[in-house]
């Protein structure tokens, strides 16, 4: 199965329900499914598979696909030069509301690689049914700093800034907190014209995700991050900080120096304490990269999958990886490692 074709799975499947009670499972260049305790089920035998949804997978046989049942039967002829997962969505209906449920794919007979939708029968509908709006996963990104352009008539009190960059509320407070610049450096005071954070540094932005907002700050090239109440959190001591938003909107703080990354909390506590070329967030754990460029695993719950893959990535819902082998070759491991492929 190509990584092309496996990550075109994934991006589908994260839209709809994966039945994870099968596995696709590689013997060599073969492909067939296992059950979660590595037991094989259906034999290996297709070209490549697509993971079990709403109780049919779609299955390669040479150039074309088709789809199985859970009993490892050929339901809908292969056929389809495209043949994604099937889901549910909705037809009009006069008569009802919110129309008429259908399990539907999308899929193609033409090499144009066209699509048509078909029922659960392989029968094309007449059009393709519409989805919910909800169906669609939200993409986990970096929190992004935020600079706004505003003009300020605060009185200058002694000469205390040359100029405001910007302000921010505190949740619970009716402070309002200036990010202003006096000579060449940086500081934050408030409308009490305390200052919160000294001008001593080179830059301080406002990093802020929903109701979570922190400052970055730079001071001799390295930087760090505040709380928005002028708290140190992780000191300026890093060639970089990327503050990431986890499941349940927690913040982690991914950091580099000294020619390694690490990932940490906002309270300055170590995730991942041992140092790796690279780090980053992806859904539900962290992707590390060893010395030697290979991939592994970090699951928020401290168990790893040490970098052995070249290419690693979490299945929607987290129980499975989907990895890329050193030999080129595709497959899927768990949390605890099992590899549910033989090279």
């Amino acid at each position: 199965m190509s990584l092309a074709i496996i990550f075109a799975f994934v991006a589908n499947l994260s839209a709809q329900q994966i039945d994870y009670t099968l596995v696709p499972y590689r013997s060599g260049d073969k492909w067939g499914y296992a059950s979660p305790d590595k037991n094989v089920v259906i034999a290996p035998k297709y070209d490549e598979v697509g993971w079990f949804s709403e109780g049919l997978a779609a299955v390669k046989a040479g150039s074309k696909w088709g789809y199985i049942n859970k009993a490892g039967q050929l339901v809908i002829p292969a056929k389809y030069t495209v043949a994604k997962s099937f889901r549910k969505g909705y037809l009009p209906n006069a008569k009802n509301d919110g129309g008429d449920s259908v399990l539907f794919a999308g899929a193609s007979v033409q090499a144009s690689g066209y699509e048509i939708c078909i029922n659960s029968k392989g029968i094309t509908l007449p059009k393709c049914p519409a989805i919910p709006d909800n169906s669609v996963a939200e993409n986990r990104v970096p929190i992004e700093s935020i600079t706004t352009k505003k003009t300020y008539s605060l009185p200058n009190n002694d000469g205390l800034f040359d100029k405001i960059e910007n302000d921010y509320k505190v949740e619970g407070s009716d402070e309002t907190y200036y990010i202003a610049q006096k000579g060449s450096l940086y500081g934050v005071f408030n409308s009490k014209f305390e200052m919160i954070v000294p001008f001593e540094y080179s830059n301080i932005k406002l990093l802020r995700s929903g109701n979570n907002q922190y400052l970055s700050v730079t001071k001799n090239g390295m930087t760090g991050l505040f709380s928005t109440k002028g708290e140190s959190i992780v000191p300026a001591e890093n060639t970089n900080l990327t503050v990431v938003n986890g499941n349940n909107n927690t913040q982690y703080v991914i950091v580099q120096h000294d020619g390694k990354t690490y990932v940490k909390d906002t309270k300055n506590n170590d995730i991942i304490s041992k140092g790796y070329a690279d780090i980053i967030y992806d859904d539900g754990g962290f992707v590390v990269t060893g010395d030697n460029t290979l991939k592994g695993y970090y699951f928020l719950n401290n168990t790893y999958i040490q970098p052995k893959y070249t290419e690693v990535k979490m299945m929607p819902g987290g129980q499975y990886l989907q990895v890329r082998t050193f030999a080129g070759k595709t497959g899927y491991i768990n949390p605890a490692g099992n590899e549910y492929f033989v090279e």
